[in-house]
């Protein structure tokens, strides 16, 4: 199996230069143009996807924000077609702005691709992200484009419950 970090973008400014292999940058849109943490595109080791962190539910963001942005089906298959050829000796770094949220949710499923339960997959991500809480929707993409039959979500939220 890849070693796996997650970490927040302030971060995976210099994990991505000094350790990462391949890179998954989960940005908010609207910052495709800004410098600020942007981890430059040294190679082709390195993907951006643009969505928000959020869920079709979380109607209070339509307070805040007209216009908002979720994860689509499309993003989570070019995600699993980047991470599908690691190896043992790959570095997978996958940030967010926190690191929080987006990204574990994105790990959880990229070790799920690579043969990890959904069960699991939640346990090392808690173990290397104590501070994990994943995006729901996006593990239900994952669940979809994996064909988990609703576990993952299931898994996290059972992980959850139990601690």
């Amino acid at each position: 199996m890849f070693k796996l970090k997650i970490c927040n973008l302030y971060d995976a400014v210099d994990l991505s230069k000094t350790w990462a292999t391949h890179t998954v940058s989960l940005l908010d849109p609207g910052n495709e143009n800004t410098n600020f943490f942007i981890i430059p595109a040294a190679s082709e080791k390195l993907r951006r996807y643009y969505f928000h962190d959020i869920t079709p539910e979380d109607t209070w963001n339509l307070y805040f924000r007209t216009e908002f942005q979720l994860a689509t089906p499309k993003q989570i298959q070019e995600i699993l077609a980047f991470t599908a050829s690691l190896v043992p000796t790959d570095n997978l770094l996958v940030h967010c702005h926190a690191g929080i949220s987006r990204s574990t949710a994105v790990a959880c499923g990229v070790l799920c691709q690579h043969g990890l339960t959904p069960r699991d997959s939640i346990k090392h991500v808690l173990s290397i992200r104590k501070e994990a809480f994943p995006n729901r929707f996006i593990l239900k993409l994952f669940d979809e484009q994996l064909e988990l039959e609703g576990e993952l979500v299931k898994a996290v939220f059972e992980e959850f419950v139990q601690t």
